[in-house]
């Protein structure tokens, strides 16, 4: 397929994604790039990127929006009104959305996914990092990509590092730090993400709903670098998830030490 092995992040602003999801959600299926521009702004929005709207084709990636009709699919919903309701929450949506959507059975297929967990992955190993050459972050992407998928023709550029940057801006609370210089793990982070997390280690790792998953510090890292969280904040929002969400369950003991226990997946719905 052409669309396999991508590893490009579009530059998708996230004020552009809300607006491309209201807009369709006022004017479900409009059939051009051109109108939804026009009409968001008759209702009054600002689009950054009037010429691509790449937050369309990424929030047709995120199965958003379905890919011909220009519709909202019943998670674009969700998330519009996640929006309206909890506005700080809605880019840490969108980054665990970005952060899980890649899946190793089907290696070709959202590789923007792959390079942005990579990245982000990459910042978490760090702790606390300067942001400061885009292009030395692209390049070490692009070598760890040919090596992962063994092709020697892909192509990463510093552009699709703006594209990533983008969404960590956003989060509350922050990562990047002193007007997006440094990126630092942050100390808490939403319970919605950290309920993602865990079910991205499930479905990673092939464990089964309803399976207990021992606490050791490779699960709760795998979940923190999801979060872009400090382990020492792990047991914090732990506290909260398990509080918010009956889904998901923590325990001690019967020889296991600490556990989690996730009966189901997560769904935005979960989150309003």
């Amino acid at each position: 397929m052409a669309n396999e092995f991508v590893f490009h992040i579009r530059n998708a602003h996230p004020r552009d994604m809300t607006t491309v999801l209201a807009t369709l959600d006022t004017h479900p299926g409009l059939g051009t790039k051109a109108e939804i521009v026009e009409q968001a702004e008759i209702l009054g929005f600002i689009i950054h990127d009037r010429q691509h709207l790449d937050a369309l084709i990424t929030a047709r990636d995120l199965e958003l929006v379905q890919r011909e009709q220009n519709t909202l699919t019943d998670d674009g919903k969700t998330l519009i009104s996640l929006e309206m309701n909890k506005p700080d929450l809605f880019a840490d949506i969108v980054h665990g959305l970005q952060y899980v959507l890649w899946d190793e059975r089907r290696p070709g297929a959202n590789c923007f996914s792959w390079s942005y967990r990579t990245l982000c992955q990459m910042l978490w190993h760090s702790g606390t990092i300067a942001i400061d050459s885009k292009r030395d972050m692209a390049s070490e992407i692009e070598g760890r990509a040919r090596t992962a998928f063994g092709r020697p023709d892909i192509a990463f550029s510093h552009k699709s590092i703006g594209g990533a940057l983008f969404w960590l801006t956003e989060l509350e609370p922050k990562v990047l730090v002193e007007d997006g210089a440094r990126f630092m793990r942050r100390a808490f982070c939403p319970p919605e993400l950290f309920a993602l997390g865990v079910d991205f280690v499930y479905r990673s790792h092939g464990v089964d709903y309803g399976v207990n998953l021992l606490l050791s510090d490779e699960w709760r890292d795998a979940i923190c670098q999801v979060c872009l969280l400090e382990p020492g904040g792990f047991d914090r929002v732990l506290e909260y998830a398990v509080v918010q969400f009956d889904f998901l369950e923590k325990g001690l003991g019967g020889g296991w030490g600490r556990f989690l226990t996730l009966h189901r997946a997560p769904e935005l719905r979960d989150f309003v």
